[in-house]
C-alpha cells in the first residue's frame, strides 16, 4: 500500500487522488487506534476474570488431589489402577466459536452424560470416591479455564496484528504518501513558476515588438 514517488506521474489528477487516499489512510489509522484501545480493554477485563477464576479452579483441584492422595494411601497404587484401568482415556468435548469484537473466540462444552460413571467400588476408601466425583464436577470448570486462556491468546494476537498495521501506517504508508504528495506539489509548483516566467518573457517580447512597430 506504500507509494513510490519515483513511479507516480506528477499530475494534478494524481495529486488529488493521493490526497484523497492519504485522508482515507488517516481515518483508517484512527479506527485502528480505537480498535487497539477496545482490545486492550477486553484483554485487561478477561485477564482479571481469568486470574480470579484460575485461583478458584486451582483451589478446588488442590482439594480434589488431597482427597485422591488420602484414598491412594489407603487403597494402594495397584488397587487404584485396577479400579480406573477400564476408564476411557479420552473425553469428547464440543468446540464452537463466537465473535468478540470482530475476533473469533472458542467455546468448549462437555456433555455430563458422556462422563464415565464412578469406577470406584462401594467398599473402597470414601476419599477416593470423593476425589473422582469432585473431578467430574470440575471438568466443565477446567474447560472454562481453557476457554479463557484461548480467548486471551486470540485477543492478544489480534492486538499484535492491529499494532503492526498502525506501525506500518505510521512508518511506511503515511510517510510514503506524504513524500509523494510533496514531490508532485513541488513539481507542479516548479512548472507553474516556469510557465509564469515564460509568459512574462513573451509579454515583454510582444511589448517590444509593439513599440518597434509604432516607431516605424
Amino acid at each position: 500500500m506504500a507509494v513510490d514517488p519515483r513511479k507516480v506521474l506528477p499530475t494534478k489528477i494524481n495529486l488529488i487522488r493521493l490526497r484523497r487516499e492519504y485522508r482515507m489512510m488517516v481515518r483508517i489509522r484512527s479506527l485502528m487506534e480505537e480498535k487497539r484501545e477496545v482490545l486492550l480493554h477486553y484483554i485487561k477485563s478477561y485477564a482479571e476474570e481469568y486470574n480470579k477464576y484460575q485461583k478458584e479452579v486451582l483451589a478446588k483441584l488442590n482439594d480434589m488431589f488431597s482427597e485422591y492422595y488420602l484414598g491412594l494411601s489407603s487403597e494402594g497404587l495397584e488397587r487404584v489402577e485396577g479400579y480406573t484401568g477400564n476408564v476411557a482415556g479420552t473425553l469428547h468435548v464440543s468446540a464452537r466459536s463466537r465473535v468478540l469484537f470482530a475476533v473469533k473466540v472458542p467455546t468448549f462444552h462437555v456433555d455430563k452424560g458422556a462422563l464415565p460413571p464412578l469406577p470406584i467400588p462401594l467398599d473402597a476408601d470414601p476419599h477416593l470416591a470423593a476425589s473422582f466425583l469432585k473431578l467430574r464436577e470440575l471438568t466443565p470448570s477446567i474447560l472454562k479455564l481453557a476457554e479463557y486462556e484461548e480467548t486471551l491468546r486470540r485477543l492478544i494476537m489480534e492486538l499484535k496484528d492491529t499494532q503492526r498495521l498502525i506501525n506500518a501506517l505510521d512508518y511506511v504508508i503515511l510517510p510514503s504518501y506524504s513524500k509523494s504528495i510533496n514531490y508532485i506539489k513541488s513539481v507542479l509548483d516548479q512548472r507553474l513558476r516556469e510557465d509564469f516566467i515564460r509568459l512574462k518573457t513573451l509579454k515583454k517580447k510582444m511589448e517590444a515588438k509593439t513599440v518597434e512597430a509604432g516607431a516605424a
